[in-house]
Order: structure tokens, then C-alpha cells, then sequence
């Protein structure tokens, strides 16, 4: 058995704890409080002296493709295996992955050995079945299967108004959704179906129809990709403020090529004036895809497979924009694990698993940990994957 208690950080589980230390036992939360004693007689352990920093439950990435994505221009923009030490060195412990636009290629087995390869190397590792193929590709050949007996599987996964993807008819989105939900529910899980929403001028209408058809909750038909434009922000704000769940991608951004988005920290601000809850909002990164890399006249100069900063980035701009860390950070903490059922995940408490984020004053990373292991310290990851570096001998 091992311990750390960690001294005198300012806590935010993501609700404000103040100034406070933590009792880390056997990788979850024991205590958290004022003064607490170091444990005696229970093996090995630390204390650590926090003050200074800002405390964090360690990010849940809910969109972020962990074996690459992409493709889309030919075999040279196929982006490879998102690395370990680039998901952890940005505060992220937790990782939800789609198959992308290629679900040809990569498929759902691929998926599930390399999320099972992460939570190997020690970060907790999702995926959802389905992608952008018709019928949408399985483990099983049935997504209420694939859902109902497969634990990493939280969701089915499917694209709607987006040229690139095959139509779905809405009678095809009312199964998967219904394949979805009911597969949760014999499961014990918070199943979703997430859906992709493309440019097209009909945007989450299909969804909206979809929670008509079937009574299904319309906050397990999830949105995502909302801030892509200006037309589906606004589909998307009525959405969320009747009940329905919107995320937001933290890469899809004018800098990133995307001119038309909106900036996530803009947009999520937006909702909550809008009287949208704050729980329908969350947050995810997109990354582990290609993305132009612009020159400094703003034209497309190669590419780049992009890491989950943009997630970080977001809550960064939100507290310099008014909120606080603890608000900042529930969009992509206490949101996501509630959204998906994950009920030890997202948040500071006892019994919660001790997936942490240390920050400086300024918001950079300084420490984090998973499941109580050190992962990053002094802001450089000391893990990395297993082939990460190597050379012949």
C-alpha cells in the first residue's frame, strides 16, 4: 500500500475546496480537509508540499482519436498513434475515442488494443463503436452488443450532415440511438450516441428528430463539433437549452484553419448566457487528426498531428475571461464523467480515483497524475510509450 498527502494546493474538485490538502491511498482520494495527519503504519509514502499551485481533476478528453485519424488526402495524411506522453504532459488522464472519416482502414478492434495499450501504460482509456461507414462498423456485427458486453465501450459513434460520410436515413439514426441507449441500460452505463455534425445546411436537425421519434433522453444524443459555424452554433445553443447534450472542439478554431468556428471558450460563454445549464456543455480536443499548418500569411504550408492542448488552452482563456478554474475546468472534468457515467472520474473526492492536474499561477502544467502515479513533474512527462524514441541498435 502507498500513500502521498499532498500539502496546501488550492483545490478545485472542480467546485472551489480552497486551500487544502489531499490523502492519496492506493491510487483514489481518502481524504481531502484541513491538517491532515500523515497516515502511520500503512507502508510506504510522501508528503508533498503544494502551495502555490491549482489542483485540478485530471482532464477527460472525450473526442480525441488515440490511433490517429484522417487520411482524407491520400495515404501520406494518415496520422499516426497519439503518443502517451503528449496526452499526459497537457493534464489529460482520460481519453474517449471515435474511429474518424478513414473507418475503412481503422476499425473498431484496432481501436479497442490500442485504448487497451494506454490504460496499459497508465492512463484510463474509452472508445465508442460505430464511425463513418453504413452500416457503422462493429466489434460483434451489432452496436447494442458491442455497447452492452464491452466495458471500454461507452457510446456508438456515427456522422450526420457531413458530406464525407455515408447518408444515414433517419430510421438508420433512430437504431443506432436506440442501440445506444438501451445497450447502456442493460449494461449499467451512461451510453451515448455521439454524433459527428458536419456543414451541412441541415446540422443537428436529424438529431432533433431522432429525440422526437423515440423519446430517447435527448441528453444521450450527444452533438458534437457544435462550434463549427455560426448556423449549427445556433441549432445548438436551442438544443442544449431543451434538454440536449452539445460538445464543443477545442481545435476547431479560426487559427486552425477552421474560419468559420467559433472559438470554444467564446462559444461556451455564450450558452451560459444563454441560459443553456452548464452540465449539457462539454468540452473535447479532436485531436490525434491532421491539421494545416499555416505560414505566418496564413496559407496552408503541410501538416501537423495535433495533441489535446487546445483543451487546457480553452479553460486557460475562460478564467481570463471571467470564470474560475473550478467552472473553467468542469467542461472537460465533472461534465464528461457524469455525461458518460463515469462516476469515480472528473472530480476531487473521496473515493474518486486520484487523477490530478497540478498548475502553476500562470495555468502551465506542473504535476499529474493518474490513478495516484506520477506521470508528469516539473511540466515534462517522466512516461513515455514503449517504442517512443527508439532507434536500431
Amino acid at each position: 500500500m502507498t500513500w502521498t498527502l499532498v500539502r496546501g494546493g488550492h483545490v478545485f474538485a472542480p467546485e472551489d475546496r480552497g486551500v487544502a490538502d489531499l490523502l492519496i491511498l492506493d491510487g483514489r482520494i481518502a481524504a481531502v480537509g484541513s491538517n491532515l495527519p500523515a497516515p502511520t503504519g500503512i507502508g510506504e509514502g510522501e508528503v508533498l508540499d503544494a502551495t502555490g499551485r491549482i489542483i485540478l481533476p485530471g482532464l477527460i478528453d472525450g473526442h480525441i482519436h488515440v490511433m490517429g485519424a484522417s487520411g482524407l488526402g491520400g495515404p501520406t495524411t494518415r496520422s499516426t498513434d497519439l503518443q502517451i506522453d503528449r496526452i499526459v504532459a497537457v493534464g489529460v488522464t482520460s481519453v474517449v475515442s471515435p474511429l474518424g472519416a478513414d473507418s475503412l482502414s481503422r476499425t473498431i478492434p484496432a481501436l479497442l488494443a490500442r485504448a487497451a495499450a494506454l490504460e496499459a501504460e497508465g492512463i484510463s482509456a474509452y472508445c465508442y463503436t460505430g464511425g463513418w461507414k453504413h452500416p457503422v462498423p462493429t466489434l460483434t456485427g451489432d452496436p447494442q452488443a458491442d455497447v452492452a458486453f464491452v466495458d471500454r465501450i461507452v457510446g456508438v459513434k456515427v456522422a450526420i450532415s457531413e458530406a464525407l460520410a455515408p447518408a444515414c436515413s433517419l430510421d438508420d439514426l433512430c437504431r443506432l440511438a436506440h442501440a445506444a441507449y438501451t445497450g447502456g441500460r442493460l449494461a449499467g452505463k451512461g451510453a451515448v450516441l455521439h454524433t459527428h455534425i458536419g456543414d451541412q445546411p441541415e446540422g443537428l436537425a436529424p438529431l432533433q428528430e431522432v429525440h422526437r421519434r423515440t423519446g430517447i433522453p435527448a441528453n444521450r444524443l450527444v452533438a458534437t463539433h457544435t462550434n463549427r459555424n455560426p448556423h449549427l452554433w445556433q441549432q445548438a445553443l436551442e438544443y442544449a437549452r431543451t434538454g440536449g447534450s452539445i460538445d464543443l472542439t477545442g481545435m476547431q478554431r479560426p487559427e486552425t484553419g477552421h474560419q468559420h468556428a467559433i472559438r470554444p471558450s467564446k462559444a461556451i460563454l455564450e450558452a451560459l448566457a444563454a441560459g443553456v445549464p452548464a452540465a449539457r456543455l462539454t468540452l473535447s480536443s479532436d485531436s490525434g487528426a491532421a491539421y494545416p499548418r499555416l505560414d505566418a500569411a496564413g496559407r496552408e504550408a503541410g501538416q501537423y498531428m495535433a495533441g489535446p492542448e487546445s483543451l487546457l488552452q480553452s479553460m486557460r482563456e475562460l478564467v481570463r475571461d471571467g470564470l474560475t478554474w473550478g467552472e473553467a475546468v468542469a467542461f472537460g472534468t465533472r461534465h464528461v464523467a457524469d455525461l458518460l457515467g463515469l462516476h469515480r472520474k472528473g472530480r476531487i473526492g473521496v473515493g474518486a480515483e486520484a487523477d490530478l492536474v497540478f498548475l502553476t499561477g500562470a495555468g502551465d502544467v506542473d504535476r499529474v497524475y493518474a490513478r495516484g502515479r506520477l506521470l508528469v513533474e516539473g511540466g515534462k512527462p517522466i512516461l513515455r510509450g514503449p517504442f517512443e524514441g527508439h532507434h536500431p541498435a
